[in-house]
């Protein structure tokens, strides 16, 4: 691929990442007030449709994601990643004209089954760039996301407070779209040779393919921890900040979200860098180890002040997690099978998020708070335990400076 393409390119997965996740992002934190304009207003059921407005992506895109990476394999990594931009821009427009809770929760649903820009994005990056920089570039990427999670909530909040929730869905939704037709004519793709059906993976194969693997599945479930992790601290988070600052709760929510998103903002592509050069096994293990400790060190701040940096710490070495997780996958999947085995990853590590945000609240429940914290931090240094097992057996030492994709070749 010539540089001016690949530039291009990248340009466009990034804007491409960026938008998305600040349209998704800025949307979900609104979802129980646009209920309530939709008719919503016994508390019971707002709870129980918010929920299912919450967890329907999520359950869409683990059935589906695999089923798209396969067709990513016979068919174009280009395309798909238009696929994703045009069905989660279409699906967050009609959110926008929806008249019944049920109608939106159609569009949920239809969000997670046709979006999944990232397993695009992945995919197309393994293909068309050289294996000692996709590192760099998965990093780059994952800091659009980042940002988006950053600015997202800002600027939905400003649109929706003057001009409504409705007029928020459908501008969103309107300029993703435009965004994937500019795509369909910048975004560039080498020209391969049709791929044989005999050759590409099943579905069912790639997930075979994946936990045949010894240390691929062990990768695998310990990012799955870290989603555990993540999500259980997130559901309680809000209220924890308002037990320490009743009375500046939003405002310190806010601040501290921010801190945790610049820390993935300059994590990501650092990460990601360290990724191309270096044994993906150390990485992972002292990313989670030391991310463990600062969420441990949360349930023993009670100055809101120390507890800035102590996310923006958290959110630096969590950005190096699930990005290092699908780069081995990325790493040891053949030409024919990489969209494939990225897609049954990304919906196996859903299990995670939806484990998390469950966990998370039921803890709470009979818990106290700064104990939640407590475990999740464990939980985090469980999935580095996981990583330092994989490597034992083998020839390579977990701190021995080798190239991944030279050694799972």
């Amino acid at each position: 691929m010539k540089d001016k393409n690949k530039d291009t390119n990248i340009t466009i997965l990034w804007m491409g990442r960026f938008l998305t996740s600040a349209g998704l992002t800025g949307i979900s934190p609104f979802l129980p007030l646009y209920l309530e304009g939709l008719g919503v207003h016994d508390t019971k059921a707002l709870l129980l449709w918010s929920s299912l407005a919450v967890s329907a992506p999520a359950v869409s895109y683990a059935i589906c994601t695999p089923f798209w990476g396969k067709l990513t394999d016979r068919w174009s990594k280009k395309w798909m990643v238009i696929r994703a931009l045009f069905g989660l821009g279409i699906s967050i427009f009609l959110m926008g004209i929806a008249q019944t809770p049920f109608q939106l929760f159609l569009c949920r649903l239809c969000q997670g089954a046709f979006g999944g820009i990232s397993d695009a994005s992945a995919a197309f990056v393994a293909l068309e760039v050289p294996k000692n920089k996709q590192g760099k570039i998965l990093g780059h990427l994952q800091s659009a996301s980042s940002i988006g999670l950053l600015a997202g909530p800002l600027m939905s909040g400003l649109l929706a407070g003057v001009w409504g929730f409705s007029f928020l869905l459908l501008f969103t939704g309107s300029l993703i779209m435009m965004f994937a037709f500019l795509s369909v004519f910048v975004l560039k793709e080498r020209e391969r040779k049709k791929l044989n059906h005999q050759r590409t993976h099943s579905v069912s194969a790639a997930f075979h393919s994946l936990f045949r693997d010894r240390t691929v599945r062990l990768f695998i479930l310990a990012g799955i921890l870290a989603k555990i992790g993540d999500f259980g601290i997130f559901t309680i988070f809000s209220p924890y900040i308002k037990s320490i600052v009743p009375e500046q709760a939003a405002i310190w929510v806010g601040l501290l979200i921010a801190a945790t998103s610049m820390g993935e903002i300059v994590g990501s592509p650092w990460w990601g860098k360290r990724n191309d050069s270096s044994s993906v096994e150390k990485n992972f293990f002292f990313a989670a180890s030391l991310c463990g400790l600062f969420v441990l060190l949360q349930a023993f701040t009670q100055d809101v002040r120390w507890l800035l940096f102590i996310r923006f710490l958290q959110g630096f070495f969590f950005s190096a997690l699930i990005q290092t997780v699908l780069f081995l996958v990325m790493q040891t999947s053949r030409q024919n099978s990489q969209g494939v085995r990225i897609g049954a990853t990304n919906s196996v590590l859903v299990i995670g998020q939806i484990i998390g945000s469950f966990m998370g609240s039921l803890l709470a429940g009979y818990l106290d708070m700064p104990v939640v914290f407590v475990l999740m931090g464990f939980v985090f240094i469980s999935s580095s335990v996981l990583v330092w097992y994989s490597t034992l057996g083998s020839k390579q030492a977990l701190f021995l400076n080798v190239k991944p994709y030279e050694k799972h070749k």
